[in-house]
């Protein structure tokens, strides 16, 4: 029994990409390919990728999770020790979290838009305390993309965002084809916003992909700054497009 990309993507609440992803990492290839190219997953492939989530949620970076699969000498106390100095360090963290939430509560309530700045730390203290969408170390990556951005571009940045969001709502209000020239314009536009963001470092945008993904249900997330569910459902079925455009091309070259 096999089972097809987007199947698994479903069953299991992650995002095709995550999967296209991980194949090209060498984390989780499929154990079939069809002449076609599409790849298909067998049950064993199926149990790795729940391990792979399961080590994803105690921390561990993508590069530590490929090693440790490839390892039969893997501690499994390293996980429990991981997971007790994590935990110590969110028992910490729910001070300055709860603070964070107030701040940000305030400026809605006064009908103020936080700042990037603001929300940046919103969304790495939120990920912090909850799913661990990304390590210490990236999360110091974003602070230093952060920092060195001018207050120009961070201006500029702010802006584009805005104009994308509005842009991207016409086009999901009069149901645009995803393969229109408009909504591949959108997927570029985002592309290069999630790149700016994160330094174009791949866990990086990985865990941002998740994020979105994986808090599809909550429509009043703050943290997707304009981004709701269905206007991100849209967007993902115009990277979807434009992937296979682009793999339409590829194969004509």
């Amino acid at each position: 029994m096999f089972m097809k990309i987007g199947d698994l993507a479903k069953s299991v609440g992650i995002t095709v990409r995550t999967l296209h992803h991980y194949h090209q990492i060498g984390l989780l290839i499929p154990s079939h390919m069809t002449e076609g190219g599409h790849r298909l997953y067998t049950e064993e492939d199926v149990q790795k990728l729940y391990h792979i989530m399961a080590l994803k949620n105690f921390g561990f970076g993508l590069e530590e999770i490929r090693d440790m699969m490839h390892s039969v000498n893997a501690d499994p106390s390293i996980l429990v020790d991981l997971q007790l100095k994590k935990a110590t360090e969110m028992l910490a963290m729910q001070q300055k979290l709860c603070e964070s939430l107030k701040k940000v509560q305030g400026m809605l309530r006064a009908q103020k838009s936080p700042s990037v700045h603001d929300m940046i730390e919103m969304i790495m203290m939120m990920q912090m305390n909850t799913k661990h969408y990304l390590t210490d170390k990236q999360i110091s990556q974003i602070k230093d993309v952060y920092l060195s951005l001018p207050v120009e571009e961070e201006k500029e940045l702010k802006e584009g965002w805005r104009s994308f969001i509005s842009r991207l709502k016409r086009c999901y209000k009069e149901n645009t084809p995803t393969d229109d020239p408009e909504a591949r314009a959108l997927v570029d536009d985002w592309e290069r916003f999630v790149k700016t963001v994160t330094g174009n470092d791949p866990g990086i945008i990985e865990a941002t992909y998740a994020f979105h993904a994986e808090n599809a249900g909550n429509k009043h997330n703050y943290l997707r700054n304009g981004l709701t569910p269905e206007l991100f459902k849209y967007l993902g079925r115009a990277m979807q497009a434009s992937d296979v455009n682009q793999k339409g091309q590829d194969t004509a070259d």
